[in-house]
């Protein structure tokens, strides 16, 4: 059996691993930059990462391991961007991935021929024939940029482009968004500058990296598991209060949904920021008019840029539209565990999710639950699209009814739910 597996980040290097240790030697890995890390591969000829010189991850080492390679003690709680990619490059070596790799390999067309059958169309005009195609090529490369009334006359970055603060100095920035990167980078900013605000479309819960006693979030949030939802949710509000405090004298918006009804938002220092009056919060854009802002207030302030930190498109490009919409409807995503064709049993996706913990321990229990598929020893449910219909609407009765929550999932009920199956016998 020949498998293809596109993308050479950690979700592609896991499933390389994965089916290497279960017997599957023919095995080819894609990677059109010239290094490791996906994402996580910051340079300058790397134009798919949207990492920046200050990233650091938001989910902490005891909780971003892969299950035989841990980090090592002498990394900080909250690794950088080049301690991340190191981790990466020291488990490829450890597990002697480079092998498999070809770096400067982009796909550009996949075609299903017939059943385990599959043509993949290299940038470099190469075609090769593999029998299983496993996707693993990211979903935080291809800019969402939303359209505003009017015309602006400053610039207009999107957050993906953003590597440092160094050309917004002196500048009246304004930062568009609330999610992770949009605090980061609001942060980065302000630091530098006197004119930096943030346009913030609804209120959040901003959970700071360290929770109690000076243990991360996550790893505190992991240990409280064994509560009902309901107590942790009372908890983690209650913490909440005492520890970030109420930012709706700074101008934030109350949160109009639950607690974990959307993607946590971790960040210590923009509250402190924001405190401290080096953050202005702003409302919703209404519309643009030369170099001014008028926002859903009423208020108009004139800036000289504005980044676009909103997020990221579902992208597959090197599947044509008629395949897409075998398993894409919009933006939801009709995959059953976002890893199975409703239809196909030969192309499986790893890392299509969006968990409120770190990715990529999850896509290793993905890699697990496919070499096991393709071992033979697990079926899939004979009733695969009427439990794909209940999984979408189920979704978002959970999350956010928006493109940002489609493949959101509960960190330790989707473990849990992949490692029940795992182990299985069926």
């Amino acid at each position: 059996m020949k498998i293809c597996i596109i993308g050479a980040g950690p979700s592609g290097l896991t499933t390389l691993k994965t089916l290497l240790e279960n017997g599957f030697k023919d095995i080819v890995v894609y990677e059109k930059n010239d290094d490791i890390g996906g994402n996580w591969y910051l340079s300058e000829n790397n134009n798919h990462s949207s990492a920046y010189e200050t990233l650091n991850i938001i989910t902490s080492k005891k909780m971003s391991s892969f299950s035989d390679f841990p980090m090592p003690d002498n990394y900080p709680d909250y690794p950088p961007h080049w301690l991340v990619l190191e981790y990466f490059k020291n488990y490829a070596k450890n597990f002697n991935l480079y092998d498999y790799i070809r770096f400067n390999s982009e796909v550009i067309k996949v075609r299903r021929i017939s059943d385990y059958n599959y043509e993949i169309v290299l940038k470099d005009g190469k075609v090769e024939n593999y029998n299983v195609v496993i996707v693993c090529n990211g979903h935080h490369w291809d800019p969402y940029i939303p359209k505003f009334e009017g015309e602006f006359k400053g610039e207009i970055i999107h957050s993906h482009y953003y590597k440092n603060p160094n050309p917004f100095k002196g500048k009246k920035v304004l930062i568009v968004g609330a999610g992770n990167s949009a605090c980061d980078i609001a942060v980065d900013i302000c630091r530098i500058n006197k004119n930096t605000a943030i346009s913030i479309r609804r209120g959040y819960y901003f959970i700071p990296k360290f929770a109690l006693f000076g243990i991360p979030s996550d790893y505190f949030h992991s240990k409280i598991q064994f509560l009902p939802k309901n107590i942790r949710k009372l908890l983690i509000k209650s913490l909440l209060k005492v520890i970030v405090g109420d930012l709706s004298k700074y101008g934030m918006p109350k949160p109009d949904h639950d607690l974990f009804q959307t993607h946590p938002i971790v960040n210590s220092e923009l509250v402190y920021y924001i405190k401290h009056g080096r953050i202005k919060i702003r409302p919703e854009i209404f519309k643009l008019d030369g170099y001014s802002v008028i926002f859903k207030n009423g208020i108009s302030e004139e800036y000289e840029i504005i980044i676009l930190a909103t997020g990221y498109k579902i992208s597959f490009p090197f599947f044509d539209e008629n395949f897409k919409k075998t398993f894409l409807d919009g933006y939801k995503v009709k995959l059953f565990l976002n890893i199975f064709h409703p239809n196909f049993r030969d192309i499986f996706f790893v890392g299509l999710i969006q968990p409120d913990g770190c990715l990529w321990v999850l896509s290793e229990l993905q890699a697990k639950l496919i070499s096991k598929f393709l071992k033979g020893d697990y079926k899939l449910p004979n009733n695969i699209l009427e439990v794909i219909e209940s999984q979408i609407k189920e979704q978002f009765k959970k999350y956010l009814n928006t493109p940002r929550h489609s493949i959101e999932v509960d960190f330790y009920k989707y473990k849990q739910k992949i490692m029940k199956l795992i182990s299985s016998k069926n």
